[in-house]
C-alpha cells in the first residue's frame, strides 16, 4: 500500500486558486474532452494508509440486517458502519477474467483505478476505512464532525451523527490516462457519493451530499497533502438504522462479458431512467441540471435513433434529426466500439459546464461531474433491479456525442452508459456477501 507521505503528482491540477472558471475552462478544453493515448501497461497507484495508527479489524461479512440499538448500542454502532462502508467501498465479490481473477467492489471506476477513499468522523473519533482489509485506521480519537459541519457552506441543522468524508489521490490514474484522469476522479466521486446517498437513505438517516466546503480547512482536519489528496464530497446523515441491502445493488457490476445482441423492453429502459433522474440531495441548486438522452439500437417500443428524456413526463421524445448509433459514439476500433455495436442503447448523461461558473467559479467543474457519477451510479443499480447488464464508459468520442444529440450551446457529454442482456451468464462471479434477501437474517450467537 502507498502511505500518506507519498510525493504529490507534478501536474499541477486542479488549480488550488479560485478563477472564476477560466482555470477548468482550460483544462477541460486541453484534457477534459479529448481521450488521451492511453496507456494499458502503465499500473495505477497502490491504496492509501497510514504507517503507526491503530488498526481496528471490522467483522467480515456484515450482518444483514445491521444490528439495532437493542444490545450493546456501540457495538451495535460500530457494526452498522462496518456495513456500511464494505457495501460503500469494500471488496465484496471475487470476478474471474482472461487474465485471471480480481477483487470487486460494489462500485464502478474510470480503468479500475479506485482514485476514492474513504473517511468517516463518528463520535468515537476519526478513521480512515481500508478496503482490502475491511478496517478501519484511528486517525484521532477527538470527535471532529463539529469542526467538519463548520467547514461546510450549508451545515445540516443540528450536528450529523453520520459523516462521510470522500477524497481523490491526484495521482491514482494519472500515469494511465495522463491529465484527463482528473475527470475520472471526478466521475468517480460521484459514484461514490451517489452510493452513500442510496445506504444512508435505505437506513433512514435522511443524507445530504456537499460540494461546497472550505478545502484547505477539511484538508487540514484529516491531515492531507493538498498537492496529493483531496476532499472532493462530504456527505452527512442522522444515525443510519439497521442497513438491509437490495438484492440489486448486491448484484450490480460491470457487464464485462459483453452484451447479447438482442432487444430490450422499453418499459425496463424507462424504469432504469426513472430511478436515474430522481431528485437528488445536494447542497446546492445546479442551475441548469443533468439532461438524460438515449441512443436507441435494440428497444423493443422505440424507434432507433437520438431521444431525449422528458423529466416532466417521463417520456422519451425523439430528437428531431437525431440519428446514430452507440457503435458511433466511441472512438473506432477501440473497446467502447465493439460494446457499443453489442448494446441495446447507451444512455447519455449531459450537462453545461458555462451555466454554473458564474455561480461556482471552478468548483463547477467537479461539482457537475460528481452529479453525472450519481446518476450513473443508479443507472447501474436499476439495470442489475431489471435483470439488464450495464457499464459506465468514459472513453466516449464527446464531439461525435454532441453532435449526435445535437445538444444546445454548452451543453456537453459527461458520461455514458451502456444497457442490454449481458453475455450468456456473464464473467465467473463469487460474491462475498449474499445477494438473495431471504439470506439477510441477523447474526445469532
Amino acid at each position: 500500500m502507498r502511505s500518506a507521505s507519498s510525493a504529490p503528482p507534478s501536474d499541477g491540477y486542479p488549480a488550488s486558486a479560485e478563477t472564476g472558471g477560466e482555470a477548468a475552462r482550460r483544462y477541460h478544453a486541453r484534457h477534459g474532452s479529448v481521450l488521451p493515448a492511453i496507456d494499458p501497461a502503465a499500473g495505477t497507484t497502490a491504496p492509501l494508509h497510514h504507517p503507526g495508527v491503530p488498526v481496528l479489524p471490522l467483522p467480515f461479512p456484515p450482518t444483514f440486517p445491521s444490528p439495532s440499538d437493542g444490545g450493546d448500542p456501540a457495538a451495535a454502532t460500530a457494526e452498522r458502519l462496518g456495513s456500511l462502508l464494505a457495501l460503500l467501498n469494500g471488496v465484496t465479490r471475487i470476478d474471474w477474467t482472461g487474465s485471471g481473477a480480481r477483487v470487486g467492489r460494489p462500485v464502478p471506476s474510470g480503468g479500475g483505478a479506485y482514485p476514492g477513499e474513504v473517511y468517516a468522523a463518528t463520535g468515537s473519533g476519526l478513521f480512515h476505512y481500508l478496503p482490502s482489509a475491511h478496517a478501519l485506521e484511528l486517525l484521532s480519537g477527538a470527535d471532529v464532525r463539529t469542526d467538519v459541519t463548520g467547514a461546510l457552506d450549508r451545515p445540516p441543522p443540528e450536528r450529523p451523527e453520520c459523516v462521510l468524508l470522500l477524497t481523490s489521490r491526484l495521482d491514482a490514474n494519472l500515469a494511465r490516462y495522463g491529465p484527463f484522469g482528473h475527470r475520472l476522479q471526478a466521475l468517480d466521486t460521484g459514484v461514490l457519493t451517489g452510493q452513500a446517498l442510496t445506504l444512508l437513505e435505505s437506513a433512514e438517516a435522511t443524507p445530504m451530499a456537499h460540494a461546497r466546503f472550505a478545502d484547505e480547512e477539511l484538508g487540514r482536519l484529516l491531515g492531507l497533502n493538498s498537492r496529493a489528496e483531496q476532499v472532493r464530497s462530504v456527505v452527512t446523515g442522522r444515525a443510519p438504522g439497521p442497513i438491509v441491502p437490495g438484492a440489486a445493488m448486491l448484484r450490480r457490476r460491470t457487464a464485462r462479458s459483453g452484451f447479447e445482441p438482442v432487444p430490450i423492453l422499453v418499459d425496463s429502459l424507462l424504469a432504469v431512467l426513472q430511478e436515474a433522474v430522481r431528485p437528488m440531495a445536494f447542497d446546492h441548486a445546479a442551475p441548469v441540471g443533468c439532461d438524460v438522452y438515449v441512443v436507441a439500437q435494440r428497444v423493443a417500443g422505440l424507434d432507433a435513433g437520438c431521444h431525449r428524456l422528458d423529466r416532466n413526463t417521463g417520456r422519451l421524445t425523439p430528437v428531431p434529426g437525431g440519428g446514430g448509433t452507440p457503435r458511433g459514439l466511441f472512438p473506432p476500433g477501440g473497446p467502447g466500439e465493439l460494446a457499443g455495436f453489442e448494446s441495446a442503447c447507451a444512455v447519455l448523461v449531459t450537462g453545461d459546464y458555462e451555466a454554473g461558473y458564474p455561480l461556482y467559479g471552478d468548483r463547477w467543474y467537479r461539482m457537475l461531474n460528481l452529479r453525472a457519477g450519481v446518476i450513473g451510479q443508479r443507472i447501474g443499480v436499476a439495470a442489475a433491479r431489471a435483470g439488464l447488464g450495464a457499464g459506465l464508459r468514459c472513453d466516449v468520442d464527446t464531439a461525435a456525442a454532441d453532435a449526435v444529440l445535437r445538444t444546445r450551446p454548452h451543453r456537453t457529454t459527461l458520461l455514458a452508459a451502456l444497457l442490454g442482456r449481458e453475455r450468456g451468464g456473464g464473467a465467473p462471479v463469487c460474491h462475498l456477501l449474499p445477494t438473495v434477501p431471504t439470506l439477510f437474517r441477523p447474526r445469532t450467537q
